[in-house]
């Protein structure tokens, strides 16, 4: 370091400070944030899609028809995205899916159940079955080439916001 100081130039302990500090990346909240926002559109489709499929006149042909829509069926409430357990300190994997009753649920809803006979409710009776709402896979199809952009978008922006917040050499105050 000492040629620096006779030639004039400073900045250097500055710098490799810096370099430092960027070789880190961003943090894992940075990172989870940056997950989450991505994937958001998907979510928000997947959540309107199955808002829209909760109770519709005509769901229940064999009954009377209510004459306004009904309170029920909050598969959509479930909807969430979350770190995987499969994280390890360098690899996050991030999950769009469903919680509590909706993960019960939630694949009857999109796949559609096949008739048949339920022994144990009311004495038996057969089930008509019920056709599907797909609501996950047409969100997927649409949002999913967009997801990395956007992460990496955001990721791009955090780092430059770190890089604009880093100490200056004494010249470049």
């Amino acid at each position: 370091m000492a040629p620096f100081k006779k030639s004039g130039i400073t900045g250097d302990k500055e710098l490799i400070a810096n370099l430092r500090e960027l070789a880190k990346g961003p943090t894992k909240a940075e990172v989870d944030q940056a997950a989450t926002q991505s994937l958001k559109p998907m979510l928000d489709k997947t959540i309107q899609r199955l808002k829209e499929n909760r109770n519709f006149f005509g769901k229940y042909p064999g009954f009377p028809q209510p004459k306004s829509p009904r309170k029920g069926g909050h598969v959509d409430e479930g909807i969430v995205v979350k770190k995987s357990s499969g994280s390890s300190k360098t690899k996050f994997i991030y999950k769009l899916g469903a919680t509590k009753r909706a993960r019960y649920l939630l694949h009857l809803v999109e796949f559609g159940t096949a008739p048949h006979h339920q022994p144990n409710f009311r004495g038996g009776f057969d089930h008509p079955g019920a056709r599907a709402h797909p609501s996950l896979l047409p969100s997927f199809d649409e949002e999913a080439n967009k997801v990395p952009t956007t992460f990496g978008r955001s990721i791009w922006n955090t780092m430059t916001d770190k890089i604009a917040r880093m100490k200056k050499g004494p010249r470049g105050k």
